[in-house]
């Protein structure tokens, strides 16, 4: 057989492409395209519409009704729905990319859309296709794919991957089922193709350019841009399993890198408090596995050719969100950390129900919108922690109008979060007082951190000496506490921001807030813009976390320890160092 190109005649003469003004073939290997039909559109035909038209003939499923599954939605997986489609088959997309269910679906007409790493998608598809047509050439495992089937299904592979897949040989023999392959098909089989393409009006969805557009057109073939398919990644992390809390190694994956998407390597991560809450799911609301961690600092690995703010080998930061509905009037404002349809940076699902996982992991996928710029001068262990403790205290502190010269700020704990906000406000020429239930804090809060006062929270006398003393407050604490003594403190037309988060309520003291006109709200993290603003904030300043760096395996230890506010002021994963990943 000679290839239309990279071949030789039989006469010694090289055989060259259609990249070129004209061609002489023998007419034995050339179709006739009927009249009227789209020229740009039947094109592709020639390659990807044959190869998948043989097998859907060869292997009987092009039969009505029978139910197709379509793995992959690029050259080949589109044509492959659209002759289903003209068949009178049932046809379900298999793809790694959520973003093309509204194409496949609406545009194509596909009957379903099944997300690739989406479990709960596949098992209840389980045993449901009679045969699969595989047009993805990236690496990916045939084993879910063969679950698909029905017994006696047919698994028909016409991407070819460099590297050979695993061969599932005990669901094949316990299914009668069969994997074979197919390429393109032969010249009556092509021409009839071209004439059942016209009869049905099924041509190639294209994109036509010009010829001096062409390597810009191969560099984004190569690229998996233009209509490849976004591939899930492999990712290496510890999780949570049930309520022990107790986190062990854990395989997963993430979503493809996409257009607005950047990828990470993660270099460190941060742990919070929520992180030991929700890992023992002591709110109520945990979805296990669970692999927790929202302070995360890494590097640009890949980038989507719609990303501006970031190139490969940058540094980059995500905190506690990783999604939003961008539409809403929080969003619009800035404040994504409100929208109604935020998406966490683990413990939630995305918009196409696939889960989000955080930090304490190899890698990570992110939108570029919510991800922020490290500046060079910062030191990445001492960042990631500001990615949650550090906005969750600027944001505030910036809205209330309690981050000016001259106010007076109470700061209430001297954890991760206290100690942040004693650093911003110093920065800007604050007066700063901490209150604590822990007088052997005094010393590193006065001498190493530059508060002005400090009071103990039982001491009464203390109190009562300060009484009305304060613009505002930063409560940090999230275990229970009264707030009475604390609204005391203010003057009159004074703020108490919460940001620690009591899992059992506290008293709400009603009659000094009505007779100081005094207010308690709450605050949690801030929109992307004001985290940028904030990391920005403490570059100039030289303001970090301080914190502790541990490995990966210690991590249950160190959770333990959080549990006892035994930390100053926030440990850190040394992730990249540490993790041990496979991948």
């Amino acid at each position: 057989m000679l290839w239309t190109f990279q071949g030789q005649h039989e006469d010694g003469t090289r055989a060259f492409g259609g990249y070129s003004d004209n061609m002489v073939v023998e007419e034995r290997y050339a179709v006739l395209i009927p009249n009227g039909f789209a020229l740009a559109g039947t094109a592709p035909l020639l390659c990807a519409g044959i190869t998948v038209y043989s097998p859907l003939k060869h292997f009987g499923l092009s039969k009505p009704n029978t139910h197709l599954g379509v793995v992959g939605l690029g050259g080949l997986g589109h044509m492959a729905v659209k002759f289903a489609k003209a068949f009178g088959v049932k046809v379900t997309v298999v793809s790694s990319s959520p973003s093309k269910q509204k194409e496949a679906v609406e545009r194509l007409g596909a009957d379903s859309f099944l997300v690739s790493h989406d479990q709960e998608q596949l098992e209840a598809a389980m045993g449901t296709m009679d045969g699969i047509i595989d047009t993805v050439s990236a690496p990916h495992p045939l084993l879910p794919l063969i679950g698909l089937l029905k017994t006696s299904g047919k698994l028909i592979l016409v991407g070819a991957p460099i590297e050979p897949p695993e061969l599932p040989v005990f669901p094949i023999i316990m299914g009668r089922k069969l994997i074979a392959g197919s390429a393109m098909g032969g010249l009556k089989e092509t021409q009839e193709m071209i004439d059942f393409a016209a009869k049905h009006n099924v041509t190639a969805d294209v994109e036509v350019v010009p010829m001096d557009y062409v390597n810009t057109a191969l560099d984004r073939l190569d690229k998996e841009i233009s209509g490849a398919e976004e591939q899930a990644v492999k990712a290496y992390g510890w999780a949570a399993r049930d309520s022990s809390g107790v986190l062990s190694p854990f395989h997963f994956t993430r979503r493809g890198n996409g257009d607005n998407d950047i990828s990470m390597k993660i270099l460190y991560c941060g742990i919070c408090h929520s992180d030991l809450h929700l890992a023992k799911d002591e709110v109520g609301m945990t979805i296990y596995p669970i692999v927790p961690g929202h302070e995360i600092v890494g590097e640009v690995t890949k980038v989507g050719r719609n990303v501006t703010k970031f190139k490969v080998g940058d540094i980059a930061g995500v905190g506690c969100m990783v999604g939003s509905c961008r539409s809403c009037d929080n969003c619009t404002q800035d404040l994504e950390n409100y929208c109604p349809k935020v998406v966490w940076t683990y413990n939630k699902h995305h918009e196409d129900g696939s889960r989000t996982f955080g930090g304490y992991s190899d890698k990570i996928v992110v939108d570029e919108h919510f991800v922020v710029q490290i500046p060079k001068n910062l030191p990445l262990q001492g960042t990631a922690p500001m990615l949650c403790a550090g906005i969750t205290v600027y944001s505030p502190m910036r809205y209330f109008g309690l981050m000016e010269p001259g106010k007076h700020l109470g700061v209430v704990g001297l954890g991760g979060l206290g100690h942040m906000a004693v650093k911003f406000a110093k920065a800007v020429g604050a007066k700063v007082t901490v209150i604590s239930t822990s007088p052997n804090k005094k010393k590193e809060a006065v001498e190493q951190l530059g508060v002005d006062e400090f009071l103990i929270s039982h001491d009464q006398e203390q109190l009562q000496a300060a009484m009305g003393t304060m613009d505002g407050i930063i409560d940090t604490v999230s275990a229970a506490h009264p707030l009475l003594h604390l609204v005391g403190l203010l003057k009159t037309n004074g703020k108490l921001i919460l940001v620690g988060a009591p899992i059992q309520p506290p008293e709400l003291p009603v009659f000094p807030l009505i007779l100081g006109r005094k207010l308690v709200a709450g605050s949690a993290v801030g929109g992307m813009k004001e985290t940028q603003e904030m990391i920005d904030f403490a570059a100039k300043h030289n303001i970090t976390a301080d914190v502790e760096v541990i490995p990966m395996d210690y991590v249950n230890t160190a959770l333990e320890r959080v549990a006892k506010a035994d930390v100053k002021y926030r440990f850190v994963i040394d992730v990249a160092n540490t993790i041990k990943s496979p991948y």
